[in-house]
């Protein structure tokens, strides 16, 4: 009987443990899509190239730079800008993102 007891509550201890880091988890990943829209909420050209804030009581950095391109870019409305995103959670996981994202040129004067 004892044996069994323990084995539940062994089983219910992991089972709320993963559970919270389920949740955790799911925070972390919800934070850095709320930083990249935060970071960069319209396809206009970044106002800088590095910018940071928290959302979520997680803290967060977005990096963007140019990306390159074979072949005539020139002509294209859009600009291709790689987007380097890093996120903190309040417990220490981060999570790092990369991706490209579509921004209109400046019409040249």
């Amino acid at each position: 009987m004892a044996v069994s007891l323990v084995a539940i509550a062994a089983l219910m201890g992991s089972s709320a443990r993963g559970s919270r880091k389920l949740e955790q988890h799911v925070a972390l990943v919800q934070s850095a899509y709320n930083a990249l829209w935060l970071a960069f909420p319209s396809r206009l050209p970044p106002p800088a190239p590095m910018q940071s804030g928290e959302t979520m009581s997680h803290v967060w950095r977005a990096q963007a730079q140019p990306f390159a391109m074979d072949g005539a870019a020139g002509t294209s409305a859009w600009a291709p800008e790689k987007i380097m995103l890093q996120v903190r959670s309040p417990s220490g996981a981060t999570v790092e993102l990369e991706t490209i994202r579509l921004f209109r040129r400046q019409a040249e004067r």
